[in-house]
């Protein structure tokens, strides 16, 4: 039985190893595709490796050039998106995210919010669910030593150091573990779509025959709140709403 055991782990060693070498195999010939022009064949190599599952920013991002380069610009704003998702802090995929932003039809003024919750959002998506994880664990650690700074040491000097130094640190703590939680639950369960046919009409109600309130373009951004079958309700940045079918958008 050991061995049994021991030759379907080699088995699936290899086969995970040979996988990886096919992806690596097909990401270089989709960038050889991509400069020389042949962005139909780069888009098939790219998307390739991302249904294999090894999806990561760079693969979006570059899905999102090979599609922009064919003048597609609902899959390449949907995947620089994704990119975006994935590395937050990457100005490259900003750059061309607004450069493709700059090609879509609806010009939407977005509904004003409180500055801070701006300012929270935007230092939010400066680092991924990983790394904001990852500076919980090292304020924690830092508070957890200031602490002990407090209770030990014999100076007052030093023991106020400790006490305020190791609040900021556990609320610098909470904040990241919930900025973590936050961008963890956004990838998860993603509520943000794009549109992805050229002219998508918006109506009223989840019926074919209720009225056209407006209609979206390729490209644009929206936030989808509810489902009913094929109709999925969504929200566009200037506040309005309506009713729009499942196959007019594709979620990020």
């Amino acid at each position: 039985m050991l061995l049994i055991l021991l030759a379907v782990a080699t088995a699936g060693q290899i086969f995970a190893a040979g996988a990886e070498k096919t992806a690596e195999e097909i990401w270089v010939q989709a960038n050889e595709a991509y400069t020389q022009g042949d962005y139909a064949k780069a888009v098939q190599g790219y998307d390739s490796i991302r249904r294999m599952g090894f999806a990561g920013a760079k693969v979006y991002y570059n899905l999102g050039n090979a599609y922009y380069k064919m003048n597609r610009v609902g899959p390449a704003i949907l995947n620089y998106n994704k990119a975006l998702r994935l590395a937050p802090a990457d100005g490259d995929v900003r750059h061309n995210l607004a450069v493709a932003g700059a090609s879509v039809k609806d010009r939407i003024d977005v509904v004003p919010e409180f500055f801070l919750k701006t300012w929270l959002r935007s230092l939010m998506r400066r680092a991924g669910s990983n790394a904001w994880a990852a500076w919980s664990l090292v304020f924690l650690a830092a508070g957890l030593a200031l602490a002990l700074v407090y209770l030990l040491a014999s100076r007052l000097g030093w023991r106020k150091a400790g006490f305020y130094g190791g609040a900021v640190c556990i609320a610098l703590f909470i904040v990241s573990l919930v900025f973590s939680s936050v961008e963890r639950r956004e990838i998860l369960y993603p509520d943000e779509a794009v549109i992805m046919l050229a002219a998508a009409p918006v109506k009223s109600s989840p019926d074919n025959n209720s009225k056209d309130i407006f209609v979206l373009h390729e490209g644009t951004k929206v936030r989808v709140t509810g489902a009913l079958g094929d109709w999925r309700e969504i929200v566009v940045a200037d506040g309005n709403k309506g009713w729009i079918l499942s196959r007019s958008l594709e979620t990020i």
